[in-house]
């Protein structure tokens, strides 16, 4: 009698580390993770929107949507995610080891690939096209861990330089439409923007700049100024003390 319940012990036992391991084998991404513990710098589960990264502080962490795991960057802790203008689409952080940096933008299968470059450390320039329309966007990464959008408002930030003090860009933020010698005039409202590294406030000129062209060709002309160039060739100088 003994041996017999010694046996049924024994293979009870088998049968309890079999199952524990198949079940790892066969549980998917999202129930796996689930089981790590949190501490006081790990809340486990971190909600952006429709998204969720787990788990938080985490190398190799991943983000879901609905229980489905969308991505993972081999070695690298994600931080946050921006939800982008169209569903489906957003922007993350990426940091490694070493504290570096770095975002990346997720799109759907069909979407364009994203361009993205690197202006200065921690501010980005991306070109995205999302159900036929072109975003042209600037992201800060800010001392918190967080991506924010520079001008949330407008698809067509652009014309990125940085100088020693900070980076300087503009926006297209209005086109007037008229007459001159009986020949339609097309006219564009571009507005500069300030970004100082040392300071995550953006700053604007009041008064936006008419040109023929949607764009501006901008450069450094020393640390407290920049130049800027029109279509019809003219070259001006700002300072940066202009920016409010």
């Amino acid at each position: 009698m003994k041996k017999f319940l010694f046996s049924r012990l024994i293979l009870s036992t088998v049968m309890s580390l079999t199952l524990f391991f198949l079940a790892g084998l066969f549980s998917t991404p999202s129930q796996a993770a689930r089981e790590l513990p949190s501490d006081s710098d790990h809340r486990g589960i971190v909600s952006f929107g429709a998204f969720e990264v787990f788990p938080e502080n985490r190398v190799n962490n991943a983000i879901y949507q609905e229980g489905r795991l969308l991505l993972t960057v081999p070695g690298q802790v994600i931080k946050h995610i921006l939800p982008l203008a169209e569903e489906g689409r957003f922007a993350y952080l990426t940091q490694d080891e070493a504290g570096q940096s770095n975002i990346g933008i997720h799109m759907k299968p069909d979407d364009p690939k994203p361009k993205i470059k690197i202006i200065a450390p921690g501010i980005f320039f991306v070109v995205n096209v999302m159900e036929g329309v072109v975003y042209k966007k600037m992201y800060r990464v800010v001392q918190n861990d967080t991506i924010v959008d520079l001008l949330q408002g407008s698809k067509t930030a652009d014309g990125a330089v940085a100088g020693k003090n900070g980076v300087m860009f503009y926006h297209v933020a209005g086109i007037n439409r008229s007459e001159a010698d009986g020949k339609p005039l097309t006219e564009f409202k571009l507005r500069l923007h300030l970004l100082l590294y040392d300071d995550e406030r953006l700053r604007h000129l009041d008064y936006p700049l008419v040109n023929t062209l949607p764009s501006l060709k901008l450069a450094w002309e020393n640390e407290t100024s920049i130049t800027y160039g029109l279509a019809d060739g003219r070259m001006e100088t700002l300072s940066i003390a202009q920016f409010q």
